[in-house]
């Protein structure tokens, strides 16, 4: 049986820096047909464990994300997880960063009990691995806060932004992540009268 002979390493390796640009450019349409056409040219080529492989799944669950496309974002983000997790363990960075993108698109299809269970553990071992206030933590706390909060857990919603905002004090003062933080805590707080 004849089959299409795939891109080299060093033609994949290209190709994934052209989806990432894709992607970075907001032109989410072009990256997920580019990574869809990739993933199994990785797999084969790479493995399925591979480095690449894994981060290719993860951007494509992010590609999915940012269209809103919730049920496919969340399977590709578990998939990606569940690899990540196999290949460097529970608390690696790179595997703390697909489960986070599991937990966001969780939230997005409506799945909060699942959502806040990945997130809630994504923000414990990003606090133990890299710190209470670093950028990745900061992410996963606000997404949690404002995922509880949506949810009508707004009492717990805000326990968590609070503690995430005085955790992002440690950023200057214009850093995304603070501002992100600071911003889902007034809309909180203004809907809750204070």
């Amino acid at each position: 049986m004849w089959r299409r002979k795939g891109p080299n390493r060093t033609g994949l390796r290209r190709q994934l820096r052209t989806a990432r640009v894709l992607f970075d450019a907001g032109d989410f349409d072009a990256a997920e047909v580019l990574l869809r056409r990739l993933l199994p040219d990785c797999e084969t080529e790479l493995g399925a464990n591979h480095e690449e492989t894994i981060g290719l799944l993860n951007l494509l669950g992010s590609t999915l994300y940012q269209q809103r496309k919730a049920v496919a974002s969340a399977q590709i983000a578990r998939k990606a997880t569940d690899r990540a997790t196999r290949a460097w363990g529970p608390d690696d960075p790179a595997t703390l960063d697909c489960a986070h993108n599991l937990g966001a698109a969780l939230a997005i299809q409506g799945d909060v009990s699942a959502a806040v269970a990945v997130l809630d553990d994504t923000w414990q071992r990003r606090a133990r691995r890299l710190g209470a206030g670093d950028e990745s933590t900061l992410t996963t706390a606000n997404t949690l806060g404002a995922t509880l909060f949506a949810a009508g857990l707004r009492r717990d919603g805000l326990t968590v932004l609070r503690s995430a905002h005085a955790q992002s004090m440690t950023l200057s003062a214009g850093h995304p992540v603070r501002v992100d933080i600071a911003n889902n805590l007034r809309i909180a707080e203004r809907n809750v009268g204070g």
